[in-house]
């Protein structure tokens, strides 16, 4: 349902008739408001069904699910409280009541709904990480002693290094905590930011700065706050802001298995244990989106500061967002404000590129692009080699291809070891028939660093095809298009080494499939190829 269509629909009632609504009425409403991705609305009405006559069972499992996914913390609680007197207690509910009972300080109740959620087995591998945040609130005497239980306790044990470190920050152990962190080869933007934002509160700056050395975009920003005497803009709030910084990685974990709802759960669970953790608000907004609810996701980015590190971050994911949810003149709109900006960066001109892409504007989004570029000059050249990337590929779109090759062609000389740019560059030259034995040899070599992609393994068979080697090509390609079956590229080369085999009937099987995702420019000669088979014209790229 439109949004324009759930606004008629509860002004059909007039504002002073409303507590006249039926159960069901209202639960129309509700059911309206999800639909139309109004999670605010859902959570607002269900909260009126719940404070009605209806204390059933399933009216409060509705409840409680509609609180998280809204981020309704009252909601939640109230449903949760419920469903505990009706002995249908759910397996997180424990950790909801842990951490209500951790930002209250009441370490007490904390502690017993951690065995509770213990017992109930499905999310036990977090007790002892929880039992260390909850020590380290509680002033215990050495609340590493206590995460010791989660350093070989299975799934728990991978969470044992960042939280060690975060630990030691929280009790004000710097030394060892940056030493932690030096042992953590792929220690994350955000834990290096919070142990360095300890650094500064102490006021050893230029240890702090040394811990943040890097390109990534949070820390670039960071680095110029403390250039200009600020600080950080993030610190780690005790043992809440240890839980949200958990329950945040914990969420990207379970979405990564695709576990979307569990992942969204925990990811909502973390805003409420630190409101300030713009990390969590990024996460819940991403698994919005991948939920098709972009407008939810957008009002959680609200909560991410201007001035936060992340913010560059959470800008865009809100124009993604917004081009997902359809409004792509909105995103447009809001991405060239940005580069209007007297400080306008790299980054804003990258996401108006994006934008421009999305509205099939190549030759729009090759200049932002370029513009990108050209700010980025002087900079790392891991900052440099994507905006390459993505300027090459705008040009090769627009027509462009000598523009195109010398953009790809940089790229990969800043980033020799980089699959994504070996394989595109390669595919690009591949598809020309240019310098084919070069070609070929950067997709090898995209090849081995990411042996599993698909895309990847689909250049590489299609790379032995060009050459003539079908025997080696079909094996590549079965296991490309078995690997991602929807990707109409690798279908139509499966499709034409099928046909050059003799397998004519496994050819049109694979052409078809093409056919049913083939961009509009594609789909004549894939009809073409059904029709008559494949020929020298119809061959693809």
């Amino acid at each position: 349902m439109r949004p324009l269509l759930l606004a008629l629909l509860m002004a059909a009632t007039p504002a002073l008739a409303a507590p006249t609504l039926t159960a069901n009425e209202r639960y129309v409403r509700f059911r309206a408001a999800v639909a139309a991705g109004e999670l605010d609305q859902a959570s607002a009405q269900m909260a009126l069904l719940l404070a009605g006559t209806d204390k059933s069972d399933t009216l409060a499992q509705h409840a409680y699910r509609q609180g998280i996914a809204g981020g309704d913390h009252d909601l939640t609680v109230k449903a949760a409280r419920l469903l505990e007197t009706q002995k249908s207690f759910p397996p997180d509910a424990p950790l909801l009541f842990a951490i209500d009972a951790i930002r209250a300080k009441d370490w007490k109740t904390a502690r017993v709904q951690i065995d509770k959620l213990e017992a109930g087995r499905l999310f036990a591998f977090m007790a002892p990480l929880m039992r260390t945040w909850i020590a380290v609130g509680a002033g215990d005497t050495n609340p590493i002693d206590t995460l010791e239980a989660a350093r070989s306790a299975g799934l728990a044990s991978s969470y044992y290094p960042a939280t060690q470190v975060l630990v030691l920050t929280a009790m004000g152990r710097l030394d060892e905590a940056a030493t932690a962190l030096r042992a953590q080869q792929a220690a994350g933007a955000r834990m290096k930011l919070l142990v360095a934002a300890a650094f500064v509160k102490a006021k050893r700056i230029d240890e702090a700065r040394a811990l943040i050395a890097g390109d990534e975009e949070p820390l670039v920003a960071a680095r110029a706050r403390l250039a200009a005497g600020q600080s950080i803009g993030i610190d780690l709030d005790g043992a809440a802001g240890g839980v949200s910084e958990l329950l945040t990685q914990v969420a990207f974990d379970f979405n990564r298995q695709r576990l979307l709802p569990v992942a969204m759960m925990m990811a909502r669970f973390a805003t409420f244990a630190d409101p300030r953790n713009a990390s969590s608000w990024i996460a819940t907004a991403s698994l919005l989106g991948m939920d098709k609810k972009q407008l939810a996701g957008i009002e959680a980015l609200s909560h991410v500061g201007p001035d936060d590190p992340f913010a560059e971050d959470a800008e865009t994911l809100r124009v993604s967002l917004l081009v997902d949810a359809g409004d792509k003149e909105g995103a447009l709109k809001q991405a060239v404000a940005a580069t209007t900006s007297p400080h306008a960066d790299s980054g804003d001109w990258a996401r108006a590129g994006d934008v421009y892409l999305a509205l099939d504007k190549p030759r729009e989004a090759s200049v932002a692009y370029a513009k990108a570029v050209d700010l980025a000059k002087g900079a790392a050249a891991s900052q440099q080699w994507p905006l390459l990337l993505q300027l090459g590929s705008a040009l090769e779109l627009a027509g462009d291809w000598p523009g195109a090759k010398a953009a790809l062609a940089k790229s990969a000389q800043l980033a020799p070891t980089q699959p994504a740019v070996l394989n595109h560059f390669g595919y690009s030259l591949l598809s020309r028939r240019e310098d084919v034995a070069h070609a070929s040899a950067m997709i090898q070599e995209a090849s081995r660093l990411r042996p599993d992609d698909p895309a990847i393994i689909d250049s590489s068979g299609w790379a032995r095809f060009v050459v003539g080697d079908i025997k080696g090509a079909l094996p590549l390609l079965e296991t490309a298009a078995a690997g991602d079956p929807a990707d109409p590229t690798i279908n139509e080369h499966l499709g034409d080494v099928y046909w050059t085999a003799g397998r004519r009937v496994e050819a049109r099987y694979a052409w078809r499939a093409a056919a049913i995702g083939a961009e509009e420019k594609d789909r004549a000669r894939l009809q073409a190829k059904l029709a008559d088979g494949l020929t020298k014209a119809t061959a693809s790229p």
